[in-house]
């Protein structure tokens, strides 16, 4: 077989392999409807107190796990500072079947456009399942 020919084939071949044996891309898979997160985040100014609220809505048929260990850790880029980087369930301004609210107050000392990135943990649960959940949080604060 023409060796050209077998290299054209086979990279297909290599990435249908690498798929079924590594799973797909977060963004090739399919969307997880059990949950959605949303962000509140005002613009911020220099020096001054904000608050940025993470909501966790469970989907259609899901209810949030008020019993499961919840928790949302924030790693803070240079030039931020979070009041609390690390809060448990009882830290939550909201925490039912229906959503769970936290709210992650913070300062920056200079101006820009800060990334804000983290790992909030939980669980919703259906009829037949209950799902544990760790996802990144990430959002961006536009600091004057």
């Amino acid at each position: 077989m023409n060796r050209r020919l077998f290299a054209w084939m086979s990279a297909p071949l290599l990435a249908a392999f690498a798929l079924i044996t590594l799973g797909a891309p977060r963004s090739a898979r399919a969307a997880d409807m059990s949950f959605s997160l949303k962000y509140d985040v005002p613009p911020a100014k220099k020096g001054e107190r904000t608050i940025v609220k993470v909501h966790l809505v469970p989907g259609a048929g899901y209810h949030v796990n008020k019993d499961f260990p919840t928790s949302l850790v924030i790693a803070p880029p240079v030039g931020l500072s979070v009041e609390k980087p690390r809060q448990a369930a009882k830290d939550a301004t909201l925490l039912a079947e229906a959503g769970a609210d936290f709210e992650v107050a913070l300062t920056a000392s200079e101006g820009g456009s800060k990334l804000v990135t983290g790992d909030f943990k939980f669980a919703v649960c259906s009829a037949t399942s209950c799902d544990p959940k760790k996802e990144k949080v990430s959002f961006t604060v536009n600091i004057k």
